[in-house]
């Protein structure tokens, strides 16, 4: 199941609009790293989950992603994943680790030349899923 933040205006945006949508995507992303680093989780969320579904787009839409863009995808999943489990959201989490584990698995079988790091950055969530597995987070 998708994690929904972005309303369909502002995908439109992210689409028509992809320099601008890079922009808005950092600002996203520094503005979350900022309310989660001080534990202000349920107001960094919008931010991250914006960012990261702006940044998914942006890689589907090309068909592919360049290195910035698997870095910043895998750092903004696990901000994102961590957020969501912080405030109690654990399948949530595990939601979003599935969206980025399956969008870097598709750049990893598209694009030789970033095969590597995407296969390190699926390995770097897969990880951070085997800290919290599912069934032992759920209440």
């Amino acid at each position: 199941m998708a994690l929904p933040f972005l309303c369909a205006r502002h995908k439109q945006h992210v689409l028509c609009q992809p320099e601008q949508a890079i922009i808005d995507i950092q600002n996203a992303q520094l503005s979350g790293e900022a309310l989660f680093k001080r534990y202000q989780f349920a107001q960094a969320l919008p931010y991250l989950g914006c960012a990261l579904e702006s940044a998914s787009l942006l890689a589907q839409m090309y068909n592919c992603a360049n290195k910035q863009q698997i870095i910043q995808i895998t750092s903004l999943t696990e901000r994102l994943y961590s957020t969501l489990h912080f405030l109690g959201e654990q399948s949530a989490a595990h939601n979003a680790l599935i969206q980025s584990i399956n969008l870097l698995n598709e750049i990893l079988y598209s694009d030789d030349e970033y095969h590597d790091l995407a296969l390190s950055c699926i390995t770097q969530l897969k990880n951070l899923a085997l800290q919290h597995p599912p069934h032992l987070t759920q209440h």
